[in-house]
């Protein structure tokens, strides 16, 4: 790694992206950051993480202590004192007004508030060392988008040799302290998490995201009929309406991240949409079954937990995938306890 000649602690801050599930992806590379400033004894950098959602208390419960929100007191301060370095992993109109001396984004032209020094060319088409890259993959079993994050460590001087000896990742990595999960649970256990929604706004460029909703509530139906299990909606949009039937709960727009969190903690599995909530619940430890209209590189990051299910036709291409998620917990079918 290269060394610094001003003897002075270089400031890196590293800017996540506005979006829950981009969010959370981002923590293999805390981990790693963290793991390789222990291992290096490396006084080179100071590395602050920002985010715009309000994750404080569920990156803190897994051990992520230095993320701290994105807000207009920070960026204020920034131009008073501002970093050396600044990676931005998302080009938002969001980002305008945080300042840094040198900044590394994704420069796109539709984003015209969004300057940057450089771009993050590692981040959309400059590929990765293979090494590095089968590595994280294979070993590790991050996901793609987690992985080209990892070019950040790169461009700071570390070398693919010093990540791959020190970092190492799976459900076992950032443990969660439960401590922090002592409330008691509105909802009666058992029970399971579904979301029907995707991808941030309702634009058609996000529908590749999106499985037809009603699939979801005929899952949610058989599983009531079946198992007598409890089915909590969660997301922000409240279309479609949620059936009034005895067993489904709709919390869309009544949970705030934190709340979200502790939800999953407590349920024995999550079936629906690749999005923010389904990685919240595989940051819970929770098994999910995400339905993927079309592939993407988005998977959750503990890939052991999760069953991915490409471009199925209709609820019964699903339903298998979350019946033994549910058979797992321990829990019958309804014909087999009569």
């Amino acid at each position: 790694m290269n060394s610094k000649k001003s003897g002075r602690a270089e400031r890196v801050t590293v800017v996540l992206s506005n979006k829950l599930g981009d969010s959370i992806l981002s923590l293999p590379l805390i981990l790693c950051l963290r793991k390789l400033g222990a291992a290096f004894e490396s006084p080179e950098f100071m590395i602050d993480f920002i985010s715009y959602q309000p994750l404080k208390e569920v990156f803190e419960s897994v051990g992520a202590h230095s993320v701290t929100q994105m807000s207009l007191g920070g960026k204020i301060k920034s131009w008073f004192n501002p970093p050396d370095r600044a990676f931005f992993l998302i080009a938002s109109s969001k980002n305008f007004g945080f300042h840094a001396r040198t900044t590394y984004g994704l420069r796109q032209s539709n984003k015209w508030m969004t300057r940057f020094d450089h771009d993050l060319k590692f981040l959309r088409s400059e590929p990765l060392p293979v090494k590095l890259v089968q590595y994280l993959s294979t070993e590790c079993g991050l996901p793609p988008f987690s992985v080209r994050q990892f070019g950040i460590l790169l461009e700071l001087g570390y070398s693919v040799e010093q990540i791959i000896s020190t970092f190492s990742f799976s459900s076992e990595s950032l443990p969660i302290d439960n401590s922090r999960l002592t409330d008691e649970q509105k909802i009666a256990a058992p029970y399971l998490i579904c979301c029907i929604e995707a991808a941030s706004g309702r634009g058609k460029r996000n529908d590749h995201r999106r499985w037809v909703a009603e699939h979801y509530l005929a899952i949610a139906e058989k599983i009531r009929e079946q198992h007598d299990l409890r089915i909590a909606f969660v997301g922000i949009s409240s279309d479609p309406p949620v059936p009034a039937a005895d067993g489904f709960l709709d919390l869309r727009g009544k949970l705030n991240l934190w709340q979200l969190f502790k939800l999953a903690a407590g349920a024995i599995g999550y079936f629906g949409n690749d999005t923010g909530p389904m990685h919240m619940a595989n940051l819970a430890r929770i098994p999910t079954v995400g339905v993927y209209p079309a592939e993407n590189d988005y998977a959750p990051m503990f890939s052991e937990l999760h069953t991915a299910l490409i471009a199925p036709a209709s609820p019964d291409d699903v339903y298998p995938s979350v019946q033994r998620m549910i058979l797992a917990a321990g829990i019958q079918a309804e014909e087999t306890i009569r």
